[in-house]
């Protein structure tokens, strides 16, 4: 009873601290530059979170709508028989290459992805991305064509283009570059701009035909969960031997995820320097807070109270500053976070973000983790100036009144 009445002492003194200090002009404005830095560096650390955090879930779940969970590549022909073992469900088999892709007197380079469309539907999403919602309009002589390598070539669904192969036919004046007339069959929008411009889908027995040996041959997998997916890779290149390359989604992206997880704790550090430089202010006010109540520090020793009584006052001004300061940052925060996430008005270059809309993800771990460290810095900027004040002697107190 006798340390709970004592705790609500020290608790009641130090209100009367915080109170107090707004009558008068340089103590209040102290108290509002304190609180405020303190919201401030708090509600930047959650958008710049929920932002980094809507980035890599965003990305990760753009990657595997066109990402099957296992690729295999090889030069020749992969064994299917191999890969029957426990964690693979479904497989399709794939040709990559490169072309030229003519409309006009429009062209670029595209990377070629021949597959077969009952097959790789089973792989990945990718009839949620084309216009039509229909895999089964890629018949031969037809392919998909990214929006933005739609736009850049002014092709629409319906147009003819020319595919240009440096696989030609040898004759005396050199090889001769095939070239063959296709129909853009249906336009797909994945969302990633590194896709968007540059892939084009095509039936499988085409792209056998024009690149032949030169191809990349592939297989995709699907597995029964995509976070084994590094395991059962590692099984599938232990069964299959030399020669062959397996890779995960998350190997084939792993630079891209960790610079994405490097960027987060980077971004969390630099922020919180923000709460550590707002901390400041609340050092200077507490020790403003002590000089203004050096009497009555000096009765509180007169009548008995202990230093660490004294210390533990200075203590509770410190971390009704520091939470207030971070709650007001955390519902600023959180609101920001919220609106940014609704409404999506923030429009960036897709072409260096791989997205068009920045993304936000509120993750309220990574919330209570910022209010825990805004609090416990604040609590730490509070320790000397509790010390200083718990030092005054009762003498000294009254010489100086």
């Amino acid at each position: 009873m006798f340390l709970h009445n004592k705790m609500d002492f020290e608790r009641f003194i130090a209100l009367r601290y915080f109170w107090a200090a707004r009558k008068k002009f340089f103590s209040a404005l102290l108290t509002v530059i304190s609180i405020s830095g303190i919201a401030v560096g708090v509600a930047a650390l959650i958008i710049t979170i929920s932002v980094m955090n809507g980035f890599q879930t965003d990305i990760k779940e753009k990657i595997l709508s066109l990402s099957p969970h296992i690729t295999i590549y090889s030069d020749s022909e992969i064994p299917q028989e191999a890969l029957k073992m426990d964690g693979v469900l479904n497989t399709s088999k794939i040709l990559y290459g490169q072309m030229i892709l003519r409309k006009g007197k429009n062209a670029t380079g595209v990377a070629i992805k021949g597959i077969i469309p009952q097959d790789e539907k089973k792989i990945i999403s990718l009839e949620k991305i084309l216009k039509n919602k229909n895999i089964g309009v890629l018949k031969e002589k037809t392919v998909f064509l990214g929006i933005e390598l739609s736009k850049n070539l002014m092709v629409s669904a319906g147009d003819e283009v020319i595919l240009v192969s440096p696989f030609g036919q040898t004759s005396a004046f050199g090889i001769i570059p095939r070239m063959e007339k296709f129909t853009v069959s249906d336009i797909f929008d994945s969302g990633m701009y590194e896709y968007d411009s540059s892939l084009v889908y095509m039936n499988f027995s085409d792209a056998n035909r024009l690149f032949g040996k030169e191809s990349i041959r592939g297989l995709e997998i699907k597995t029964d969960n995509i976070f084994d997916a590094d395991k059962t890779a590692s099984a599938i290149k232990n069964k299959l031997g030399f020669g062959y390359t397996v890779k995960s989604w998350s190997e084939m992206n792993k630079n891209l995820f960790s610079a994405l997880k490097l960027e987060k704790f980077v971004m969390f550090l630099i922020l919180t320097l923000i709460i550590i430089v707002a901390t400041f202010n609340i050092i200077s006010l507490l020790l403003v807070t002590t000089v203004e109540k050096i009497h009555s520090i000096g009765v509180l020793k007169a009548i008995g109270t202990q230093q660490l009584s004294i210390m533990k006052i200075f203590l509770n001004l410190g971390f009704i500053i520091g939470t207030i300061g971070t709650a007001a940052g955390t519902m600023l925060g959180i609101l920001i976070s919220f609106i940014l996430k609704k409404y999506k008005f923030i429009n960036l270059p897709a072409d260096v973000y791989y997205i068009d809309k920045l993304p936000v993800k509120i993750v309220f771990s990574d919330i209570i983790l910022i209010i825990f460290v805004s609090i416990i810095i604040t609590l730490l900027a509070a320790i000397y100036p509790a010390w200083k004040a718990s030092r005054i002697e009762p003498c000294e107190a009254i010489r100086y009144e």
